[in-house]
């Protein structure tokens, strides 16, 4: 008995270690179980926080190489810009009329130079503008200040080697021995100190001319101190583009026009204007004052009469149409400026009405206020009458002592009559000596009346070509004798120009120059050294540095977020 009851707690032991052992068995494993899971969802927390931080850090990653790409790209577009401002201008002319910039037909000129030419400045840059120019300028009686404009004329022709490396600019000390060796080269022409001497071989033969200073600078006397016997003039103008220019189409130029300008028959010459005009687009101009004219020479390719105050004669006339006519070959010109203070002329009047031009007696007296200029009612407004190619690109003329001119017939026989620039309707023929009250007027028939006639006589010669000899009527001396010639929306000169190249049949060999002044409100000229700095400064380092900063306080904040 007592065995079976020793043997039923021996089994009862066993099975409550059992069952204890079980419990603890189930327990651990319970235990891994929450555990596993933990662990689970401890792996999983810390994958999602990493696919997190790699989408950030990608993002980041992105705005950074976006951020370094663009600072990148600054700074090398400011590297071309140096290196280009270094070959090439760039520098922006910021004044209203364009005045202080080489123009584009002249810029594209000068590129399409394709020979070796040296342009010698007789002076070295630093003494030209410094001091010494304003030395030398006073044997031309300028007193005032003029450096700005001589420190122009440096910067504008160093803009020509710019534009083409086969101008060669120099600069040269008139005390060195390259400059004696010049001098001595070219010992027929007295060079000055800042003469410019612009040469070039073509075809063998070496062409050179000489810029001098009054060729340069627009001068103007001031007679302030007149009274007391003292007068001085002040440079109020740069033609260095018109002058240089010019000079260069000159020595590469195979080609030379003659004009002859007849001024016996005037009492006062206004053609001095006209003259430097027509030598500095390179043609040869010969003043001719004999009182009579029987004969003009083969060599000239024009004529040129302006205000005449006494008629030609009968004998005079005849020269003057054996020369049109040319022996039946043409190909010449005449180029006629009226003046309504000169008196009617019956004989020069007749010859020019045999090539379609009515000279009627008398001065223009505009009505209409809109077409001249304020209490002037003689000094008119005239512009092209549309009517030729040669006035597509002109604005409005400015004229006065405008003589009536008309044209008698449009075509008669082998001549043609055009008129290129014109009044308005309101325009009359007014007595000499009226004034701008006058209300005369009503009895007078308004129309409008020429202002620029261009009569041509056209054949063929012997090989079937054509040839022409013009006759070029301005109604005034004002077209090349005004004040407002050298207004830059003025096309006096202009027209003057462009209708002497067509007489003496030269139209299309050349570029031209007509010069308007040259200021020193350039914006170019404004900037100093100083002011080059702080550009450079802006662009090269702060605006660099202002991006990378940003950059790296994206990428930070990004990152901690």
């Amino acid at each position: 008995m007592e065995n079976n009851n020793k043997n039923l707690e021996n089994e009862l032991q066993n099975a409550e270690t059992q069952i204890e052992t079980e419990t603890a068995a189930i327990e651990d494993q319970l235990d891994n179980s929450k555990k596993a899971k933990k662990q689970k969802k401890v792996k999983k927390q810390k994958k999602q926080k990493l696919m997190r931080n790699q989408a950030l850090f990608k993002r980041g990653g992105l705005s950074l190489a976006i951020t370094a790409l663009v600072i990148a790209g600054v700074i090398v577009i400011n590297i071309l810009v140096s290196a280009l401002a270094n070959r090439f201008n760039l520098e922006f002319d910021m004044s209203t009329d364009k005045v202080n910039s080489i123009s584009q037909e002249n810029i594209d000129f000068i590129k399409s130079v394709d020979q070796d030419i040296e342009v010698i400045m007789c002076a070295d840059a630093e003494s030209y503008v410094g001091g010494y120019m304003s030395y030398y300028a006073q044997q031309y009686n300028i007193a005032t200040d003029a450096s700005q404009y001589y420190d122009q004329t440096v910067k504008l022709m160093n803009r020509y080697h710019d534009y083409n490396n086969k101008i060669d600019v120099k600069f040269m000390d008139t005390q060195s021995t390259e400059f004696a060796e010049i001098a001595s080269k070219y010992s027929n022409t007295t060079l000055n100190y800042g003469d410019i001497l612009v040469s070039a071989t073509v075809n063998g033969t070496e062409r050179f001319k000489k810029v001098g200073f009054t060729d340069i600078y627009q001068i103007t006397q001031d007679d302030t101190y007149a009274a007391y016997g003292y007068t001085v003039s002040n440079v109020t103008g740069n033609n260095i583009e018109t002058a240089l220019t010019s000079a260069i189409a000159y020595v590469i130029s195979s080609e030379e026009k003659n004009i002859a300008v007849l001024t016996g028959h005037s009492s006062k010459d206004y053609t001095a204007d006209y003259i430097e005009l027509m030598e500095q687009n390179n043609y040869v101009v010969d003043v001719i004052s004999d009182s009579m004219i029987t004969s003009i020479a083969d060599k000239y390719d024009a004529v040129v009469i302006a205000a005449p105050t006494r008629d030609f004669t009968g004998e005079e006339i005849i020269a003057l149409e054996k020369f049109l006519e040319n022996d039946e070959q043409l190909d010449k010109g005449l180029i006629y400026f009226a003046d309504a203070a000169s008196p009617y002329l019956p004989n020069f009047s007749d010859f020019l009405s045999e090539w379609g031009i009515t000279v009627e007696e008398g001065i223009i007296f505009e009505t209409n206020e809109n077409y001249h200029i304020p209490d002037e009612k003689t000094t008119i407004v005239s512009y092209p009458a549309g009517n030729d190619d040669i006035t597509s690109d002109l604005s409005v003329c400015i004229t006065g002592y405008n003589v009536p001119l008309s044209p008698a017939f449009d075509e008669r026989h082998d001549v043609t009559v055009t008129t290129l620039i014109q009044t308005s309707e309101n325009a009359v023929a007014a007595p000499i000596g009226v004034t701008s009250d006058w209300t005369g007027f009503d009895q007078y028939t308004p129309k409008s009346y020429a202002t620029v006639i261009q009569s041509e006589s056209f054949s063929y010669n012997e090989d079937n070509e054509e040839i022409r000899s013009y006759v070029m009527a301005f109604s005034s001396v004002e077209f090349i004798y005004s004040q407002y010639s050298d207004y830059y929306n003025v096309s006096n000169k202009d027209i003057a120009f462009a209708a002497s190249e067509r007489a003496a049949n030269a139209e299309n060999i050349g570029i031209s120059f007509i010069s308007k002044t040259i200021t020193n409100e350039s914006f170019a000229d404004k900037v100093t050294e100083s002011s080059v700095a702080v550009i450079r400064a802006i662009f090269v380092i702060i605006i660099p540095i202002i991006i990378i900063a940003t950059g790296i306080y994206v990428y930070i904040k990004r990152r901690n977020a």
